[in-house]
């Protein structure tokens, strides 16, 4: 068969639900994207705490999105499958008939940070059972606010992902389930047993009895209402991402930089990380595979931090140019949403390091590199942990923030890993169609791609090693 045999193929649909944008992608049966459509939706950053989206907003735009790709699809062939990926650790409450009953609380909000401080004994223990650090960007936390802020609350509220509130409303079935990836970002899901864990539950403050039924990545969870297409793949973006981006292969490794970063590779087998996360990279009933992560809470935000602090307008424009033209970026210390992995700490502001001696400079450039620097230092710092676990030989690089040519090659130069960036810009929703397609052989081999080989750069080797010895003085300190 040709791919001039258009009306005989079959096809694969993929909703990616992100923090800023509703996306349904069309996908034919060699994994080339065939039509897409995007939605932005609203976020509330209400203030340094709390972050809020609406989940009726977030609802309307992936069905106008899969309206728009299913009624522009006009071969005779039929749309065989669809996989989900959305946000993970966002949570809401909700009742038994579907009515939002609090606001979405974004996997970037932090208002359980009380709670979490209380079981700092038990962090081994949660750790173990989960394979997540402790930490207030989790779904726990947040469920425990929900069940304990919603003035309606009665025997019929629903504590769960975002990804169980949109299932609900998609399917015909209108099931209360939640899949493994997004299950275990709640910090209440034992990872051994692939199902909710008391203890976790009882340590957090939350009933079991509200939460959704956990179900595998690969399952049959219905088909779209009004639409008829089975959906048989719902996980994590960051989980999708990683699937749409490489094989199964150990000494590969996915940088995603976008709002927040996160470092993601698979796993021979599972094994907890005391200073990183394990996850689950891809479950069904039969067998599951294993994920290391590291999460950057900075990234993307921290950009939208400096451009609110400081006042500087068009960054996104003139980055570009700033990579090339900047040679001495001030030194950032990135802990905006908080440090995370390896470090998991919430207690210091972020800063440049030279306001700490009076003596930074009022360049708007050199701020912005410097921020866009300390992204790479956190995520190099990530990399090594991972090598000492495995050796790594090849960085594969998406999100927005990668399509900066300047921060590709300093990821090289820094790691000493040879990068690559793929011109497939909707990695997250191939990996999703490539679950619902029963994960075929041949989608990752498309794209066009760049590579940057790693270059000598004293300078910059030189700033890491200052902001390390910064970041170990601060922790040491504080």
């Amino acid at each position: 068969m040709t791919k001039t045999q258009s009306t005989r193929m079959n096809y694969y649909l993929a909703i990616d639900q992100g923090t800023h944008a509703s996306r349904a992608i069309l996908f034919d049966e060699y994994g080339d994207v065939l039509s897409g459509a995007v939605c932005d939706i609203s976020l509330q950053r209400i203030d340094a705490q709390r972050v809020e989206q609406d989940a009726t907003e977030i609802l309307a735009s992936v069905r106008q999105v899969v309206a728009e790709v299913v009624a522009g699809f006009d071969a005779d062939s039929q749309i065989k499958a669809c996989g989900i990926a959305t946000q993970r650790s966002t949570m809401l409450a909700w009742n038994s008939a579907g009515e939002a009953c609090s606001a979405t609380l974004s996997w970037q909000d932090v208002r359980g940070s009380d709670l979490v401080d209380t079981l700092w004994l038990q962090q081994q223990m949660i750790q173990q059972i989960s394979g997540l650090p402790l930490s207030p960007h989790y779904g726990a936390s947040k469920l425990h606010w929900l069940q304990q802020h919603i003035s309606d609350a009665d025997a019929h509220l629903r504590l769960s992902p975002l990804v169980s509130y949109l299932l609900y409303h998609l399917l015909d079935t209108k099931p209360y389930v939640v899949d493994h990836c997004n299950a275990q970002r709640t910090q209440l899901f034992d990872i051994n047993r692939l199902n909710w864990s008391d203890a976790l539950c009882a340590n957090f403050g939350v009933s079991s009895q509200q939460l959704p039924l956990c179900v595998p990545v690969r399952h049959a969870y219905g088909d779209l209402e009004q639409h008829g297409i089975a959906v048989t793949a719902v996980t994590g973006d960051q989980n999708a991402a990683l699937c749409g981006m490489t094989t199964a292969q150990t000494e590969v490794a996915l940088v995603n930089l976008g709002t927040g970063a996160f470092v993601l590779r698979h796993m021979d087998d599972y094994r907890v990380s005391q200073q990183q996360l394990s996850g689950i990279a891809v479950s069904s009933m039969s067998e599951v595979s294993y994920v290391r992560e590291a999460t950057i809470n900075g990234a993307g935000s921290a950009l939208t931090w400096l451009a609110e602090r400081y006042g500087i307008t068009g960054i996104e424009q003139q980055l570009p140019n700033w990579l090339k033209a900047v040679k001495t970026p001030e030194i950032f210390f990135n802990s905006v949403g908080g440090l995370g992995s390896p470090w998991w700490r919430a207690d210091i502001d972020p800063h440049f390091i030279d306001e700490d001696t009076n003596t930074a400079r009022s360049d708007d450039g050199a701020r912005v590199v410097g921020v866009i620097e300390s992204i790479l230092f956190m995520v190099q710092s990530n990399l090594k942990l991972m090598q000492s676990e495995s050796a790594l030989s090849l960085l594969h690089v998406s999100g927005g923030l990668s399509k900066l040519d300047g921060l590709c090659q300093r990821l090289a130069d820094l790691s000493g890993l040879c990068v690559i960036r793929s011109d497939d810009s909707e990695a997250t929703a191939r990996g999703a169609a490539w679950l619902a397609a029963g994960c075929p052989h041949g989608w990752h081999q498309h794209a066009e791609i760049t590579q940057f080989r790693p270059q000598t750069d004293a300078a910059l080797q030189q700033r890491y090693l200052h902001f390390l010895d910064y970041l170990e003085r601060c922790l040491t300190h504080i």
